[in-house]
């Protein structure tokens, strides 16, 4: 009976060891919350801003500011239509663009602090639970390694311990 209850037993042990080793809550959560709290979304976007991204927007930008003083703006407000001709829409264009191009740089860096945030909430309330769950799915291989490994001990043991 001890001979078949000591491997199962240091068996167990070791299952039990590998499976508290994969969920222990300070170690993995701890270092992949470290791992989340460096990513900086931030710092990858001022890249966009040296290849000017805002230049390749002006066009479209330009388009729709034309579409919106042309045909918008006359639909919404009738009589400011009648005091704006192309000269002034061109103008105004000029305005909007300026204060785009100001705007931009700041508009780029509250997106990179908003990914931010919703990064670190949504690893707080999704992805921290699909770790474990997979953490634990995948470190099955090595219970069962570890559970054999024990059971082969135990067998030595058991072996070695009537001879002592």
């Amino acid at each position: 009976m001890i001979f078949f209850l000591i491997p199962i037993l240091v068996g167990a042990f070791g299952w039990c060891l590998v499976w508290a080793i994969s969920i222990m809550p300070f170690k993995w959560p701890h270092l992949a919350d470290q791992w989340v709290g460096q990513i900086d979304l931030t710092k990858m976007l001022p890249e966009l801003t040296e290849h000017d991204p805002f230049e390749a927007m002006k066009p479209v930008i330009n388009d729709k500011l034309d579409d919106f003083f042309r045909h918008k703006l006359s639909a919404k407000l009738p009589m400011i239509s009648m005091f704006i001709g192309d000269k002034t829409i061109e103008e105004l264009k000029a305005v909007f663009l300026e204060e785009l191009a100001l705007l931009f740089p700041l508009l780029i860096g509250e997106f990179g602090a908003h990914l931010n945030r919703d990064l670190h909430q949504q690893w707080e309330r999704k992805f921290r639970i699909i770790l474990q769950q997979k953490i634990i799915k995948a470190s099955m291989p090595f219970r069962w390694f570890a559970f054999g490994l024990g059971v082969i001990w135990g067998t030595v043991i058991a072996l070695i311990l009537p001879h002592i």
